[in-house]
């Protein structure tokens, strides 16, 4: 069993809801159950390496991002710009903005937290601001770009704006990605536990 660990960023629960709805209403059009097996979240440090000795050494750093982040993103909400395709993943992304650029100073103090994690490990990645609807459909181009359409489509009467909520720390395994979790291979067998929560709100 192979076992990567993910910092993310989930957002109040009334719109964690309406994009639920949005995502299921994608997936099972589509066929693509990826995205389902995944908590609405927002990916900020994903699937790094730590060992288990180090958890809590993780913890106590957490804590203070989200203690650090807490006045500056409690009173901050961030409006969805619209839908995008995710060539890397194939996948189907409901966008944020960051105009002030809150969640990319989250961003870098998570990433800083880890790093001063002993033993973990982060891998190379990109941030984009912004919840995955649908991961690793495997679906051609033509159809990805019809399942955005679809999406836009089912996205009217979500609400606008996204409040932060909590930060968590979770614990992936997934025996079909092996030592490679950059490439998706995980969305065939992905399970997740949530180990960490700290308040943003």
């Amino acid at each position: 069993m192979s076992t990567r660990y993910g910092v993310e960023l989930v957002f109040d629960p009334a719109f964690t809801f309406q994009v639920y709805r949005t995502r299921q209403a994608v997936c099972a059009q589509y066929a693509c159950w990826a995205a389902e097996m995944h908590m609405l979240r927002m990916q900020l440090v994903p699937y790094f390496e730590c060992p288990e000795s180090s958890l809590d050494v993780l913890d106590t750093e957490m804590a203070g991002v989200a203690a650090g982040s807490r006045d500056s993103l409690g009173a901050a909400s961030f409006d969805r710009t619209g839908v995008s395709i995710r060539e890397e993943s194939g996948g189907v992304m409901l966008d944020l903005s960051d105009s002030r650029g809150q969640l990319g100073r989250l961003y870098e103090a998570a990433l800083a937290a880890v790093a001063r994690t002993p033993g973990a490990k982060v891998p190379a990645h990109s941030f984009h601001p912004g919840v995955a609807l649908l991961e690793y459909g495997g679906l051609i181009p033509a159809v990805l770009q019809d399942a955005a359409a679809y999406a836009v489509g089912t996205m009217q009467e979500t609400v606008h704006q996204a409040r932060a909520w909590r930060l968590m720390v979770l614990r992936y395994t997934s025996e079909a990605a092996g030592g490679d979790w950059s490439n998706g291979r995980w969305a065939n067998d992905v399970g997740w536990k949530q180990l960490y929560t700290y308040s943003l709100a």
